[in-house]
């Protein structure tokens, strides 16, 4: 298994950072190779990604959701387990932690070019979500 660790903040209010993280059916707008996000039945994430031409389709349950706080979630075929953490910094400033723990294998035979893209990717990722949550369309 292989893990992440990131931490950023956001300059806006944690009730705004929550509401623009937890608005799953939008994750493609600041996730890069994320196609969809379906919310289905029993809190559980149906995700569709295009990673260099391939199509992975996976399901997460989320297993603890403490509103302005904290997200675990646990993919069903066990390819990761993660969690997101909200800390209100000051008045207009959240902290965010993003922690993956993931199987490298479950997405590709080279598991060290994984590595290497997945740790690009969440970095990206949590860049566009700040702009994202800073920006004019934010909550």
């Amino acid at each position: 298994m292989a893990f992440i660790d990131k931490t950023i903040e956001v300059t806006a209010d944690i009730r705004d950072v929550y509401a623009v993280w937890t608005a799953f059916e939008d994750y493609p707008t600041f996730m890069a190779t994320v196609e969809t996000v379906a919310v289905v039945p029993d809190d559980q994430l149906h995700w569709v990604a295009v990673v260099e031409d391939e199509t992975f389709e996976w399901d997460a349950d989320v297993v603890e959701h403490v509103p302005e706080e904290k997200i675990t979630w646990r993919a069903v075929d066990g390819r990761e387990t993660g969690e997101v953490r909200f800390e209100k910094v000051e008045a207009l400033t959240t902290r965010v932690t993003y922690q993956l723990e993931y199987d490298p294998l479950a997405w590709s035979n080279d598991a060290g070019r994984v590595r290497r893209w997945m740790e690009r990717r969440v970095t990206e990722d949590l860049s566009s979500f700040k702009a994202r949550a800073e920006g004019p369309a934010a909550p």
